[in-house]
């Protein structure tokens, strides 16, 4: 079975699809950066905090 820690939640991958800027940023993280933000979109309890998740994203 394959590792899901590794797996991007649905909401990250969606909210980065539709956000640019997030999208970019994500893309140039290293490979850790990527796991801590994914372990942090893990986290999230709302819609409303996974929006603020990926404008973080797109500020970094």
């Amino acid at each position: 079975m394959e590792n899901n820690k590794e797996e991007m939640p649905l909401g990250l991958g969606f909210g980065l699809a539709m956000n640019d800027n997030a999208m970019e940023h994500f893309s140039n993280l290293t490979d850790s950066e990527k796991k801590q933000v994914i372990e942090t979109a893990r986290t999230v309890q709302s819609k409303k905090e996974m929006n603020s998740l990926i404008q973080d994203i797109a500020k970094m």
